[in-house]
């Protein structure tokens, strides 16, 4: 079944471990039945997700991202960043991510704002990946017990139960399947010549550019193709060096292109200011205490949480310094020890550093530096380390008495469903936004981003109290940060207490002084204060700077509607509309129609309104006043009756209801 024409065996370890012959018969399974295997261990612990909603960021980049409802904005999503639809600074970013946007607006025109389709598409990512990992690993150890023990590690390791769980960390799950096929593309190089080769050299230059538009880590494969070429592929010694350079050349000139464009079309490789002013000799401690936590996690995935703070004061993470640094002599060790035995298995170290490097550097990094999201793709080189283990360790056992192998079965049986329940479990974290924050604070309390995160659903949920305890939480870790800020302004305008929303406000404004929400929550508070003038000019600020910005144009549309300027406030609302559409914007446009004489069009808008939620009282409230202007009392009547079974103490309505009906005689014609 295996072709070991490329195997080197100039030494004892390697020789043993390319012979499993006679060290059980699970060993000798065709390969359909390990793949099967495989997949069940990929995706059987992620089925309960199927079950959670969107969370996070999964609003800002599905439900809230005009980009990906039409085809119409494929320009943006291939020559802008992932925010740029929001405007001003929370639009300028260093990601550029056109593959997610793409994947998101296939799957968006399919199924619609559902997030079953969108957990299944990352289940069946991350069981394709661990797929081709085993190919790879079959490819490189010419073993195939190697190559699924290292798959099994992978599916089943309870670190990457964030990529598979949160719907917006696609980015890594698309980035390590490319990265992978490319690679191995990569190594069967040295199988095909002729036209096939040529084919070859297309997929693998393709597969490479669809990596790139993942995630910015791709740009690091060129690197591990260069070094694996020349230290550990099996034909490197019989290879000139031009045949080398052939095969990793054409990847250099991708990455050194896609730079190029990069640069272009974001005027910077990254346009975003950094988030933290280290000196060199700070970053470069700071990537030894990462390097140090995150081989810790990978060892002991244990308190797992979707924020980790990292300090400023790099001296708080002394003792990660120590760890990082102590965790790294001990790959030099372990790298000298194999070298001569089991090359290959440094060539696993060489892969965790280098594909890991891009997310040890602060400076650039968001708050969240450490984040289990960015050990997807480093820990494939710890688990081709751990895989060949466990395998030398069945081979050993192999030949001594049948305890040692049931016992060593046992283990890793136990450890298997130790690790799947582990992961059930953590999925269970991602259900909603209420339960990750909640969560996540239990283990982080600090993570001042799930504190203002939490805020915005209780703000959300009409609990302004708790959504200020928590904002004001928010506020003391990072006095300075101006969505912490902005969002304080929003309570203080409910509470009516202007004066200082205003003052706060201006503070954020001076913080980050292109904000477009800032600027649209001050015009809340002018429009609050009566002040329709300065609102007015609030709102036209913020869509100077986001145009796409749905909150300005239904509110600016609405202000419109107050002073009767109905064809100005259609405008918005259409503007509105086109961008994402909401219950708001359409309810606000058939009022604004009905006020201009145009009775079709609204009855057309208060329908689709209706559609989105027919639960929607304001929408049934508005329609039927709709109704009864127009002489449809009958109609007016059944819309007041729907509206007041869902919110039966709008006195508003229920006086506009029992006028309509004392001034009916009978069923009126419609």
């Amino acid at each position: 079944m295996l072709n070991h024409q490329f195997v080197e065996t100039p030494h004892r370890a390697d020789r043993e471990t390319a012979n499993p012959a006679g060290h059980g018969s699970w060993l000798r399974w065709p390969a359909i039945a390990l793949i099967g295997i495989l997949l069940l261990c990929a995706v059987v612990p992620y089925l309960n997700t199927l079950k959670n909603g969107f969370v996070y960021d999964d609003s800002s980049q599905i439900l809230n991202n005009p980009y990906i409802r039409s085809p119409h904005h494929l320009r943006e999503i291939l020559f802008t960043n992932v925010w740029s639809y929001r405007g001003g600074a929370p639009g300028v970013t260093n990601y550029y991510r056109p593959l997610m946007l793409l994947s998101y607006l296939f799957c968006f025109s399919l199924f619609g704002p559902h997030a079953f389709a969108f957990h299944a598409l990352n289940i069946l990512l991350h069981a394709a990946v661990v797929i081709i990992l085993f190919k790879i690993t079959e490819r490189m150890f010419q073993e195939p017990v190697v190559a699924f023990a290292t798959a099994a590690i992978f599916a089943l390791h309870p670190i990457h139960t964030e990529p598979v769980a949160w719907i917006a960390a696609l980015t890594d799950l698309e980035l390590t399947l490319f990265y992978l096929l490319t690679f191995w593309v990569f190594l069967q190089l040295s199988r095909w010549s002729g036209r096939r080769l040529a084919l070859a050299y297309f997929g693998m230059a393709g597969s490479f550019a669809l990596a790139l538009f993942s995630k910015e880590p791709a740009v690091t494969l060129p690197l591990l193709a260069t070094i694996y070429e020349h230290f550990h592929r099996d034909d490197r010694v019989q290879t000139g060096w031009l045949r080398k350079l052939s095969r990793y050349g054409a990847l250099w000139t991708i990455d050194l292109a896609y730079l190029a464009l990069r640069m272009h079309f974001l005027g910077a490789f990254a346009p975003q200011k950094p988030s933290r002013n280290l000196l060199a000799g700070d970053v470069l401690l700071a990537a030894i205490a990462l390097v140090g936590q995150y081989l810790w996690k990978f060892l002991w995935p244990v308190r797992l949480c979707a924020f980790y703070v990292f300090p400023h004061d790099l001296a708080d993470v002394f003792g990660w310094m120590v760890a990082g640094a102590f965790f790294l002599a001990l790959l030099a060790v372990l790298a000298w020890a194999l070298w001569s035995r089991v090359r290959l298995l440094c060539f696993g170290f060489v892969w965790f550093l280098v594909t890991l490097a891009p997310a040890l550097n602060p400076r650039w990094m968001p708050e969240s530096v450490l984040a289990e999201r960015y050990l997807y793709l480093p820990s494939v080189g710890l688990c081709w380390v751990l895989g060949w283990a466990v395998a030398r360790g069945f081979q050993m056992t192999a030949a001594r008495r049948h305890f040692w192998r049931v016992g060593l079965c046992g283990a890793t049986a136990a450890l298997a469903i130790l690790c799947f329940t582990g992961i059930v479990r953590r999925n269970r974290d991602w259900h909603d936004d209420v339960t990750l924050y909640t969560r996540t604070l239990a283990v982080s309390p600090n993570a001042f981003q799930m504190l203002n995160n939490l805020g915005q659903v209780y703000y959300d949920g009409g609990k302004p109290e708790a959504a200020e305890r928590e904002w004001l939480r928010a506020h003391k870790l990072w006095p300075t940060n101006y969505i912490v800020l902005e969002n304080l302004g929003l309570v203080y305008t409910d509470e009516q207490r202007y004066d200082e929303a205003v003052d706060i406000l201006e503070e954020s404004l001076r913080v980050t002084p292109n904000n477009p929400d800032a600027y649209v929550n001050l015009g809340k508070v002018y429009l609050a204060m009566g002040q329709r003038q300065l609102a007015e000019q609030q709102f036209r600020t913020a869509l100077t700077l986001a145009p796409l910005d749905v909150r300005a144009h239904n509110l600016l549309g609405e202000l419109y509607l107050t002073e009767k300027r109905y064809g100005e406030a259609i405008q918005q609302f259409s503007r509105s509309l086109e961008s994402v559409p909401t219950i708001r914007a359409y309810r606000g446009a058939a009022v604004a129609y009905g006020q201009s004489g145009a009775k079709e069009q609204a009855e057309a808008a208060f329908r689709k309104a209706e559609a989105m939620d027919p639960r929607d009282a304001q929408t049934r409230f508005a329609a039927a006043s709709f109704y009864a202007e127009t002489g449809r009392k009958q109609e007016a009547v059944e819309q007041y009756q729907a509206g007041l079974q869902i919110d039966p103490n709008n006195s508003e309505a229920r006086a506009a209801f029992q006028k309509l009906s004392a001034g009916n005689s009978g069923a009126p014609a419609r």
